[in-house]
């Protein structure tokens, strides 16, 4: 599939997803609609997530990773990031193969995006967190250059693959986000439900 055919179907996954989270909650609760024909995420499922996920700085909570046409994985997440102490916790990553597509549910805050990334290493291949949530990646201390954007909820910000990245500053307490992962690669393992 030509670039911008994947970057409109990422967008409009995304669109459908978020969309979804203002929808009042429904009973359905299967999340393939139907062999082949695509996964649906409720907002109820969003909802429940966010109502129980993990505390700490960071929680990245994968709802879904889906192949799709044997081609390339989608995933789906919902991350919650919260100061610590009132400071925001370093946050300066490069997923080498995963393209990430955010949407602000809650709150906000300052991303950096673009630049180099001060003391940059490599996460080791064998961490579950790289199989199972964020691909081949590197941190580091901070992010140097680049550009700066405020975001807030509603806002929808598209992070390239092997782009430095990461939160400068919560200008909230907490913000929360719809991440949608295309994986080009099929590099992390897949999660149906």
């Amino acid at each position: 599939m030509p670039n911008t055919k994947k970057l409109y179907l990422i967008l409009a996954l995304a669109a459908g997803i978020c969309g979804a989270q203002g929808a009042p909650p429904t009973a359905r609760t299967r999340s393939v609609v139907a062999e082949g024909a695509g996964t649906f995420v409720s907002s109820a499922e969003i909802a429940a997530l966010l109502a129980s996920a993990a505390t700490g700085a960071v929680a990245d909570n994968v709802l879904r990773v889906v192949p799709v046409d044997g081609e390339y994985n989608v995933g789906v997440s919902v991350v919650r990031r919260v100061k610590v102490a009132g400071k925001t916790p370093t946050d300066a990553v490069r997923h080498h193969d995963v393209t990430e597509v955010y949407q602000v549910l809650k709150g906000n805050g300052i991303l950096a995006i673009g630049g180099s990334i001060e003391g940059e290493t490599e996460l080791p291949s064998g961490e579950a967190v790289v199989r199972n949530v964020i691909g081949p990646s590197s941190v580091g201390k901070s992010i140097t250059g680049g550009v700066r954007q405020r975001v807030a909820a509603g806002d929808v910000v598209i992070i390239p693959a092997n782009t430095p990245h990461g939160f400068i500053e919560l200008t909230s307490d907490e913000i929360t986000y719809l991440l949608v992962r295309v994986d080009p690669h099929r590099v992390l393992a897949q999660k149906a439900h």
